[in-house]
């Protein structure tokens, strides 16, 4: 019984991580951006006081190094302001998106809401709620193992 439902977990999973993948970046190509520009995009967009790379790193579940690439090319295509010079002092100080970034990231919101209202717009919210509830919990005890 674990061993089915470990094949179909992972399988699952795959599929959704496949999929997921699939469509960033069909819809992101026009811009010039990869999914992790839009993650970081869209997390900056929610929070217009900005957020410090660090936390921008745990926000959107990628590692400090990759953080690091994607502010800067996020800075050289100007999506990005508010970066202080010196590395050291880069993670502390807030990332703020440009205006141009907002314009961006209020397009990627718009796409985002669109893809997620087609795929789940008609499962109840307490099923969604449930299932992200599940979800994390079981990410959390992997990453645990």
């Amino acid at each position: 019984m674990y061993m089915d439902r470990f094949r179909e977990f992972s399988s699952l999973i795959s599929r959704t991580e496949k999929a997921l993948q699939k469509a960033k970046a069909e819809y992101v190509r026009g811009y010039g951006l990869r999914g992790v520009h839009v993650s970081c995009l869209l997390a900056l967009y929610e929070r217009p006081e900005g957020l410090p790379a660090t936390e921008l790193a745990s926000v959107c579940g990628v590692d400090r190094a990759q953080v690091s690439r994607v502010v800067s090319e996020l800075t050289e295509m100007g999506l990005i302001s508010g970066e202080a010079g010196g590395q050291r002092r880069r993670y502390r100080s807030p990332l703020l998106l440009s205006d141009e970034g907002r314009e961006a990231a209020s397009q990627m919101a718009g796409i985002v809401s669109e893809k997620l209202r087609s795929v789940s717009g008609d499962i109840p919210e307490d099923d969604l709620a449930v299932f992200y509830r599940v979800l994390r919990l079981i990410a959390e005890r992997l990453e645990g193992i």
